[in-house]
C-alpha cells in the first residue's frame, strides 16, 4: 500500500512539474502615458522622451518600449525600460519626421512591453496605442537679414545687425527666406515677425511671405519699417526677426538698434 501511494505521488510531481502556470498580463488600462508636444521641421530629427507609469500595484512590467510612431520613422531602436509596480520611468528615442504636408495633428506612438507569462512559459507581449500632439513644420531659414538704410533702398547695401538711431526717426529691416526642405511652401503660409524687445523704444511689424518657394526657392526681399518712439530712452535694444507659420516659430535671427541720446 505505502509503495503504491509513493508511486501515486512520483507520478503527481512529474505531471506538475511538466505544466507551466500562467500569470495574468498587466492591463494597458494600468499604464499612464504622457508625452510633450512634438514639433519638429520636415526630414529633420529629434530626441523624443515618454514618461510611463505602472499603475499596477503587483505587477511589474518588462522590455517597455517604442515600437513605432507612425508617420514618424523611428531612428535606431528605442530604448527598453522595466518598470516595477507603483513606479514610473522614461523611454527615449529618435524620430525623423516626414514632409510637413500630410502629417495630422495627434499622431499614435505604441508602446510595447511584456507582462505575464503564457501557457508555454513565454513572457506575454501587450502594446498600448497614445495619441501625441504632433507638428510638422517646413524646413524654411531668414537669410539676408539685417538693418536697411530705407524701404526704397532693401538692395542698395549688405545687411548690417547693428544700427544706430535717433528718437522718432524710423529704421528699416530687411531679410528673405528660403526653403531648405523637400516640400514646396505654399505662398502666404508663412510670415516674418519684427519684434523691438524693448517697447519703451518702439514695437513689432509683421509681413507675410506671398510666393511660393520649391526645394531650394527663395523669396524676394522684403522689408519692414519701425518707428522709435519719440520719448524712447536712449541705448540698445534687441530686434529678434523671427519666421513664423501660424503660432509656431521656424527660424529666428537678432539685431542690435542703438538709439542716441
Amino acid at each position: 500500500m505505502k509503495k503504491f501511494l509513493a508511486l501515486i505521488l512520483l507520478v503527481s510531481v512529474i505531471f506538475v512539474s511538466g505544466c507551466e502556470s500562467t500569470t495574468s498580463p498587466v492591463d494597458s488600462e494600468d499604464l499612464d502615458v504622457s508625452a510633450e508636444p512634438l514639433v519638429i521641421k520636415e526630414f529633420n530629427e529629434q530626441d523624443v522622451s515618454v514618461s510611463v507609469f505602472n499603475n499596477n500595484s503587483a505587477q511589474a512590467i518588462d522590455a517597455v518600449s517604442v515600437s513605432s510612431f507612425d508617420p514618424f520613422t523611428i531612428v535606431g531602436s528605442s530604448s527598453q525600460v522595466n518598470i516595477p509596480a507603483g513606479k514610473r520611468a522614461s523611454v527615449s528615442f529618435r524620430v525623423m519626421a516626414p514632409s510637413f504636408g500630410g502629417v495630422e495633428n495627434t499622431s499614435i506612438l505604441i508602446l510595447s512591453y511584456a507582462s505575464g507569462i503564457d501557457e508555454e512559459g513565454k513572457p506575454v507581449i501587450r502594446t498600448k496605442a497614445v495619441p501625441v500632439q504632433t507638428v510638422v513644420l517646413p524646413d524654411a531659414k531668414l537669410q539676408f537679414v539685417g538693418f536697411a538704410e530705407s524701404i526704397d533702398k532693401l538692395r542698395a547695401a549688405p545687411p548690417v545687425s547693428t544700427w544706430e538711431t535717433e528718437k522718432g526717426e524710423n529704421v528699416t529691416v530687411k531679410f528673405s527666406a528660403k526653403n531648405h526642405g523637400q516640400t514646396t511652401i505654399t505662398g502666404g503660409s508663412m510670415y516674418v515677425l519684427v519684434d523691438i524687445e524693448n517697447k519703451l523704444i518702439g514695437s513689432n511689424e509683421s509681413i507675410n511671405i506671398t510666393e511660393a518657394m520649391a526645394k531650394g526657392g527663395t523669396s524676394y526681399t522684403w522689408g519692414v519699417k519701425l518707428p522709435v518712439l519719440n520719448d524712447a530712452p536712449n541705448g540698445e535694444t534687441d530686434v529678434y526677426v523671427n519666421l513664423m507659420q501660424g503660432d509656431y516659430l521656424i527660424d529666428s535671427q537678432t539685431l542690435v538698434l542703438k538709439v542716441k541720446l
